[in-house]
């Protein structure tokens, strides 16, 4: 099988993860705005939940998720998915489209330089926008599934809350999302050695775990997590 048919094949698996989807979608729906650019929209997974927005500027930095984006919900959306590298030079042209919001999820790990990847996010907005990042936390989890992944780091808010400032952000909220993920992650990472995440596993924990997270999460916010949300406001 090609390296595009696995990719695509991946990011399939975690398209059927609904439940911890819609999760992840109410913890973040609260600041996204009207005119949104997704940076690393993969195959559309959380692309497909802001349809109802003015706007919606899908993009990728690998061609098969451009493609697979225009053929599956081209007629969707109000404007062309792009390619676009955030660890290269975020083009200029993207600025016409006046975003108030960037959603950047799991994406700012694999980005050698990510403070220059977030002053160009900082550039992209207009003033009052937010930036709405979902990054993996905690480096002690990090393991084999992360180096097959290309992820250069996992985070705390100590590591990147000052980066977002130094960027031009002021953080408005920052929190952990996932605790019990916490478990399963460590598990295949540093004991087991997986190099690849599991369609069983998610479809166990996103059937029977994560209604019970997000309902438990809600009443005890935790202290940590798999992932950490953060959100900065262009001033």
């Amino acid at each position: 099988m090609s390296y595009d048919k696995i990719l695509i094949s991946d990011l399939e698996i975690m398209a059927a993860a609904t439940n911890y989807r819609g999760w992840m979608y109410r913890r973040l729906s609260p600041y996204i705005g009207q005119r949104v650019l997704e940076i690393g929209a993969g195959i559309g997974n959380f692309t497909n939940l802001l349809l109802d927005r003015d706007l919606v500027v899908a993009t990728d930095n690998y061609p098969p998720c451009i493609e697979y984006l225009s053929t599956h919900l081209g007629d969707r959306l109000k404007a062309p998915p792009t390619l676009l590298d955030a660890s290269g030079e975020i083009g200029s042209q993207l600025s016409a489209y006046e975003f108030d919001t960037i959603v950047c999820l799991n994406v700012l790990e694999h980005i050698e330089d990510d403070l220059r990847a977030l002053s160009q996010m900082h550039t992209l907005l207009m003033p009052g926008g937010r930036l709405v990042l979902l990054v993996p936390a905690f480096q002690f989890l990090y393991g084999s599934v992360d180096r097959s992944l290309g992820h250069y780091r996992r985070y705390t808010r100590k590591d990147l809350l000052p980066r977002m400032r130094q960027a031009g952000f002021f953080i408005e909220r920052s929190f952990y999302m996932n605790v019990v993920g916490m478990a399963g992650w460590f598990w295949n990472n540093r004991i087991t050695g997986r190099s690849e995440e599991s369609g069983k596993q998610i479809g166990v924990f996103d059937r029977y775990v994560a209604p019970l997270a997000e309902f438990t999460e809600r009443l005890i916010p935790p202290p940590a997590g798999l992932s950490l949300i953060a959100v900065g406001r262009k001033e």
